[in-house]
C-alpha cells in the first residue's frame, strides 16, 4: 500500500526514497512481492518511481528475492517464480498417497547397484528411496535437507550435499550454487521428483528456479529415473522441467495400458513393478 512520507519540511506521494526514506529493504521487497502477486510481472523503471529509489536499489532488491526462490529476473525485470496460492508444503505432501510412494521407493531402489554414483533430487517420493538404499555402499548427492537427514549417520554411503538458497515449501536447496554444485559431478543415475506430468507437456514443478535446478541435475546423470505417483499424471504446474526425451525411466504406482504404450513409443521404460533381481 502507498503512503505519504513526509522529507525535509515538505511532503511527497511515495513509499520511500534513498536516504532515510519511510520503507526500509523487507518493506519494500514486500511491495515488490504484492505487485508480482497483483500484476504477474515488474519493470525496473516502474519499480524505482512507485518506491522512490535508485535502479540499482531495485535491481539488489530483485537479486535478493530471486536468490530466495520468489521471483526470476528477467530482461529490466522480474516475474514470479511460482503461485504461492498453489504451493504446498512438503511437510503436508509427505504424508499424502503414502503406500503409493513407498511402492515408487521401492521399485527404484531395485536400478541401484553398490558403488554407484547417484542423485536424489528432493520431493516427497524421492525421499522415501533413501530409506532402501541405506545398506548399500554408494556416493549420493543431493539438495533434500530431508534425504540428508535420513542418509547422514549411514556409514556405506557417501553423502555429498549441494549447497544454495534453502526453499522451505520443498525443504531444498535451489539458485546458482546449488546448480553449479551439481554441474561438478557426475552420476549414473538421478532420481528426478516432479508435481505434475502429461504425455504433451513432459515433467513440470510449481517453481522456476526449481525447475532450473532439476534441469542441472539431469544434465549430471547418464539416466534419468522419474519417481512420481499417478495421482499427478495429467497435471501440468507452472515450470516445465523437460519434455521426455530427457527422461529414461518412469517409475509410478499404476498406469493405464494406452498411456503406458505411449510412453514406451517416446523411448520411455514404464515401471510399476519390481523388476526381477
Amino acid at each position: 500500500m502507498l503512503r505519504r512520507c513526509i522529507g525535509a519540511g515538505h511532503a511527497s506521494q511515495g513509499i520511500g526514497n534513498e536516504t532515510g526514506g519511510c520503507m526500509n529493504s523487507t518493506e519494500r521487497k514486500r511491495t515488490i512481492l504484492e505487485m508480482l502477486k497483483a500484476q504477474e510481472s515488474v519493470q525496473v523503471g516502474e519499480l524505482t518511481k512507485i518506491l522512490n529509489v535508485s535502479k540499482v536499489t531495485v535491481r539488489t532488491d530483485l537479486d535478493d528475492l530471486e536468490q530466495k526462490g520468489l521471483l526470476v529476473r528477467t530482461h529490466g525485470g522480474a516475474i514470479l517464480a511460482e503461485r504461492q496460492d498453489l504451493v504446498r508444503l512438503i511437510s503436508n505432501t509427505i504424508y499424502e498417497c503414502t503406500e503409493q510412494k513407498r511402492q515408487i521407493a521401492k521399485i527404484a531402489s531395485g536400478l541401484v547397484r553398490p558403488g554407484q554414483n547417484i542423485i536424489i533430487d528432493s520431493g516427497s517420493t524421492t525421499v522415501h528411496l533413501a530409506r532402501y538404499i541405506s545398506a548399500l555402499p554408494l556416493t549420493v548427492a543431493t539438495n533434500s535437507l530431508l534425504v540428508i537427514q535420513e542418509l547422514m549417520s549411514v556409514d556405506t554411503i557417501e553423502l555429498l550435499i549441494a549447497g544454495g538458497t534453502l526453499r522451505r515449501q520443498s525443504m531444498s536447496a535451489i539458485g546458482n550454487y546449488t546448480r553449479e554444485c551439481f554441474k561438478q559431478i557426475h552420476a549414473d543415475l538421478l532420481f528426478l521428483g516432479a508435481s505434475g506430468f502429461t504425455l504433451s507437456g513432459g515433467v513440470s514443478c510449481t517453481n522456476l528456479i526449481e525447475a532450473d535446478t532439476k534441469r542441472a541435475m539431469i544434465d549430471s546423470a547418464s539416466k534419468v529415473c522419474l519417481m512420481i505417483d499417478s495421482t499427478k499424471f495429467g497435471k501440468d504446474s507452472l515450470a516445465r522441467i523437460c519434455d521426455w526425451s530427457s527422461i529414461d525411466i518412469l517409475i509410478t504406482d499404476a498406469i493405464a495400458d494406452d498411456i503406458r504404450s505411449s510412453f514406451e513409443q517416446m523411448g520411455v521404460q514404464v515401471l510399476t513393478e519390481e523388476l526381477p533381481q
